[in-house]
């Protein structure tokens, strides 16, 4: 009776998707006779899940052939990976058992298999030697929160209320080696030059767009793909299928149908769009985690522009404090400076962290005046995927944006409101309300801080329309801790594995770090199954440091200039004794987004620490890797 039941519900589900999921590349399941070429593993996506999964597969079998099929061009490739806030997690040995307890916190109320959860939080404490030696290899090294060497207790924890959340532990990311400084997409850009030079095949602008699957056995031996024009071909996979290929932010109809989305876009790579859903129902995978409690990866401030398919994101430190947010009824709606994104933009709601209000309230508007207009970017200029993939950096001042038509600009509140379709009577009202209490030095209606608070009174006025958007899902199948996917009756499906965010163990609120970190782990463990063994790397050696770059150099002054946001940056240092002593800026400066205050935090915070290994300034990140960049080239050998 139980399997009856189990394959009239996968029979519902397939009947479904061929309603609601009829994609341009997928297809049903197809059997083949006649195979074009063979591979002995083909991956399917190019995220740091597919990527990792390469890499470990070569390196158990460096002569074995290991395709990797990517949907999106080699310019656009990265899946959400490249496109993140490049943070993973380590939990110490010591710190396993309370991460835990963090973690089985976060995902209440919809836990995971308690064996599923000791597998994840002991690889995520046993990984980071596999992953610096990776790194080595791709000429790339790990840097960590505060700077400077792995400190155990360096790291965000974005809900220090729950059990556990004391846990030992650090937050680590990517970069060039001798760099010393945050690169953007470097934890996925590190895994894709360690593909490259292990000569791994990638084939770009080549999705798959079938599964090969048996009838009978259910076993899946290879898949149906597209090449770059166009033209069909099947690849027979003597191990077995690998899908890393993603979830569905970038597929309305699928969040209209599992999530209940009236209106969301990406702030990802717009590439996801469910492909490897469809595949996995199509094969009669048992699906999980379509909609958790919250969007898992959290409702994210995006601002829509037609030029690009995925969102930039709201400023999350907002540069003025003359700004409000209105819902549909003209009114706000919310505390709106408050900082959600450590939260990964979960608030309070009885008692329980919650998705922010917006796809509620929607439409949405961020109206503000030509004070905070002139304070700097209302959107984030380096975390989103048309800046860290496709180039583009809003600017300082936003008035591109507003020639370009983003940004509604209005001598007046009525012409303004009239512009964007809103009561103008209304919105006056909210804006006289709110300037009210700013003059009164208390919200109350909404417990802003007063400090980020400023009246909306200087014109022009403007607005811009903000949506939901989102940097993950976690739907997909449910695996098991090997990576095998499997069926309603809980059995692995021969042949068919899957990683990363497509199917993640994360169940609901997600803590910074623990997306990247299980991508590393799953696609590596896939690749492990697959094959029936475990790279072994030698033990990466770490030169001991004998102080920094300007310890040996004589005492004067240096000079060095680097690529800025906008325009070159001379950087002048003065060595003193062996240690640095003054860092000033020369020309450029006035291309620069970092206030005089926050150069001086930063400037002091390396000549205090000696190194350039220290924090970098919230909302002033390149201009910060700037100057670190540059004390390297100034001292370098």
């Amino acid at each position: 009776m139980r399997k009856l039941l189990a394959l009239l519900m996968t029979v519902a589900l397939l009947m479904s998707v061929a309603v609601t999921a009829s994609a341009e590349w997928v297809r049903p399941v197809q059997t083949v006779e006649t195979w074009d070429e063979e591979a002995d593993f083909v991956i399917v996506g190019f995220g740091l899940a597919g990527a990792a999964a390469a890499v470990e597969a070569h390196d158990i079998d460096p002569e074995a052939k290991v395709v990797v099929l990517e949907k999106m061009p080699e310019t656009l490739a990265g899946g959400n990976s490249i496109a993140s806030g490049q943070t993973f997690i380590v939990p110490s040995e010591n710190g396993v058992p309370e991460f835990r307890k963090y973690l089985e916190a976060c995902n209440e109320p919809n836990p995971i298999p308690d064996e599923y959860l000791d597998w994840l939080v002991n690889g995520f404490a046993e990984q980071l030697p596999w992953i610096e030696s990776v790194a080595e290899s791709a000429g790339y090294e790990a840097g960590y929160v505060g700077g400077g060497d792995l400190q155990w207790g360096s790291l965000v924890v974005e809900f220090d209320t729950f059990p556990g959340s004391v846990f030992e532990g650090t937050s680590a990311h990517l970069r060039k080696k001798n760099s010393g400084a945050f690169e953007n997409g470097g934890v996925w850009r590190c895994f894709a030059e360690a593909a490259k030079v292990r000569g791994i095949e990638v084939r770009y602008e080549n999705p798959a767009i079938a599964l090969v699957q048996d009838p009978v056995t259910r076993e899946v031996s290879g898949v149906v793909a597209t090449d770059a024009e166009g033209n069909e071909y099947t690849i027979k996979s003597a191990k077995g299928v690998l899908l890393a290929c993603g979830g569905y932010e970038n597929n309305l109809e699928m969040q209209r149908d599992f999530h209940g989305m009236d209106e969301v876009y990406t702030a990802g790579t717009p590439g996801n769009t469910g492909d490897g859903i469809k595949m996995l129902m199509e094969a009669g995978a048992k699906i999980w985690h379509m909609k958790n409690q919250t969007q898992s990866g959290g409702f994210w401030l995006g601002i829509k522009v037609p030029e690009y398919e995925s969102t930039f994101m709201r400023n999350f430190d907002m540069p003025g404090n003359s700004w409000i947010e209105i819902a549909s009824d003209n009114t706000r709606f919310y505390n709106e400076s408050y900082g959600y994104h450590r939260q990964h933009m979960k608030y309070m709601e009885y008692g329980r962290y919650v998705d922010l209000p917006h796809e509620r309230a929607l439409p949405v508007h961020l109206i503000f005046d030509e004070s905070t207009r002139e304070a700097g970017s209302i959107a984030s200029q380096w975390l989103s995927w048309p800046t860290t993939t496709e180039g583009y950096t809003w600017s300082n001042d936003n008035l591109a944006e507003i020639e370009k038509g983003w940004i509604i600009k209005a001598d007046t509140i009525e012409e303004l409101a009239e512009k964007i379709g809103r009561d103008p009577v209304e919105l006056q009202a909210t804006i006289d309300r709110y300037n009210e209490m700013c003059e009164k030095g208390v919200d109350e209606d909404f417990g802003r801080d007063p400090a980020t608070m400023a009246p909306i009174e200087k014109a022009p006025f403007y607005a811009v329309s903000l949506t939901p958007t989102l940097v993950a899902t976690t739907g997909g199948a449910k695996r098991d801790t090997d990576g095998r996917v499997l069926d309603w009756n809980e059995n692995p499906i021969p042949g068919l594995y899957e990683a990363g965010e497509l199917g993640s163990y994360v169940s609901n609120l997600y803590q910074n770090g623990v997306f990247l970190s299980e991508a590393m782990l799953s696609g590596r463990t896939a690749a492990q199954t697959a094959f029936g063994g475990e790279s072994q790397f030698e033990e990466v050696v770490k030169e001991e440091k004998t102080g920094p770059a300007w310890a040996d150099a004589a005492d004067g002054e240096y000079t060095a200039v680097v690529d800025g946001l906008h325009d070159k940056i001379e950087v002048k240092m003065t060595v003193e004794g062996g240690k640095l002593t003054a860092i000033t800026i020369g020309e450029g400066r006035s291309e620069m987004i970092i206030t005089d205050e926050q150069l001086a935090e930063y400037v002091n915070s390396v000549i205090d620490s000696q190194s350039t290994e220290v924090d970098v300034i919230a909302g002033a990140t390149v201009d910060c890797q700037a100057i670190a960049t540059a004390l390297i080239q100034a001292f370098a050998e």
